[in-house]
């Protein structure tokens, strides 16, 4: 690809994280060509020893939880610390635009990271902070992840369950995309500042807020008396719910505009006589007996499989979707029409499967990969690029400071 066709050609990112919100977020960036220079402890991002806990590899030679965060950035392992190492990343924030961090306030504050610290030393720097609760209230200074400021706090986890029963084990890294993406997106609103003023600015986003936000409808409803979690078996709307198919297998039906719709989904479960029931041919009657239509529904949909409801709500242009586990996905022609999914190969000579991140411009197309960072791999490199004679970086290395 040609530089000259990247979305964020020029534009320099200091990332500073670990784990998944924050390093998504500069993963976005990189694969839109921002130079990200992702900094590292000397033992590394605490993700790259993650990869057990899923079943996954986590060698230096292949650990794909690392790689699906990381890839196309460059690498520097510094111990920040240390006063030469503190030193060395004041030499590349003076030369960014953006420096990415989700270290906790406090911390950050005793660094000397915090935005209060840096606006004045580096003005045109966007100091952009992934937080977990946000940056007030009792719980600002608590430690958060997706599992518990995403999931759990901000109700995604009590509103999806199946009523009455037990909360799910929810899917790791989920609420961390949706912040990542947040935050990219506020970064680039800061950028566009920073190009007609030269300002920089501080961009904020929690774990917390991200749920909030995504739980919008549910939560602005609830005032009003619509209460999660629900059954699938009582739902809003009996054609807005999952159904199990002959073989085993789930269907999810969407049909939102319930009065529209009825009458040509009774007539693909050959249902018609149910077009002029009154208990259940409008929305506003149906309300009052959801759980009598679902159970109908329940019998007739265990007549087919899955396929033949596919091929037949597909005729009627009624919206629907299967199901999918994950292992679906990896073997999804959609996927693989619309490159969301790509092949990559370990340098051990392992080929494995990593998902791309979304949004997509018709004149860039998808930048080639470049493989996550081995720990502390382009140290050098970076080094030389901000100065650094060779003797220096030896010294560094010789000391400690670098990996």
């Amino acid at each position: 690809m040609e530089n000259e066709k990247l979305m964020l050609k020029g534009v320099k990112v200091v990332e500073l994280a670990t784990f998944v919100a924050a390093p998504s977020c500069t993963k976005l960036m990189a694969d839109w060509g921002a130079d990200v220079i992702k900094v590292e402890a000397l033992f590394g991002d605490a993700i790259r020893g993650m990869g057990g806990t899923f079943n996954s590899p986590m060698t230096e030679d292949e650990n794909p939880m690392y790689e699906l965060e990381n890839g196309n950035k460059l690498g520097i392992a510094i111990d920040i610390k240390d006063e030469k190492g503190m030193e060395v990343l004041f030499k590349l924030l003076e030369n960014a635009d953006v420096f990415v961090t989700n270290i906790r306030e406090q911390s950050l504050a005793k660094s000397g990271l915090s935005y209060s610290q840096l606006k004045d030393k580096f003005p045109k720097l966007i100091h952009a902070h992934i937080l977990g609760y946000g940056e007030a209230g009792p719980l600002k200074d608590k430690p958060g992840f997706d599992y518990t400021a995403y999931f759990a706090r901000g109700g995604v986890s009590m509103s999806l369950m199946e009523k009455g029963t037990s909360p799910a084990n929810t899917a790791a890294g989920f609420g961390d995309h949706y912040a990542g993406m947040g935050l990219a997106a506020g970064i680039l609103a800061a950028l566009y500042k920073q190009a007609k003023t030269g300002q920089g600015e501080r961009v904020t986003l929690s774990l917390y807020h991200a749920a909030l936000f995504g739980m919008g409808l549910m939560i602005t409803t609830s005032q009003y008396g619509n209460e999660m979690p629900l059954s699938r078996k009582v739902p809003n709307n009996p054609l807005m719910t999952t159904y199990q198919c002959g073989d085993g297998r789930w269907i999810q039906l969407a049909l939102i505009q319930y009065n529209k719709w009825f009458p040509k989904f009774c007539k693909v479960i050959d249902r018609e006589d149910l077009i002029n029931e009154t208990r259940f041919n409008t929305i506003t009657a149906v309300v009052n007996c959801t759980d009598e239509l679902v159970s109908i529904v329940e019998k007739e949909m265990m007549k087919k499989n899955l396929d033949e409801w596919s091929a037949l709500l597909e005729e009627a242009d009624l919206p629907f979707e299967k199901l999918q586990t994950v292992n679906d996905i990896l073997e999804c022609e959609q996927a693989w029409a619309n490159n969301y999914l790509f092949k990559t190969k370990y340098s051990n000579g392992n080929e494995g499967i990593l998902v791309d991140t979304p949004v997509r411009f018709e004149t860039m197309g998808i930048k080639e990969y470049m493989p996550a960072p081995k720990l502390g791999e382009h140290s050098a490199q970076i080094l030389e690029n901000i100065g650094y004679t060779a003797d220096q970086i030896s010294e560094l290395q010789n000391s400690g400071v670098i990996k």
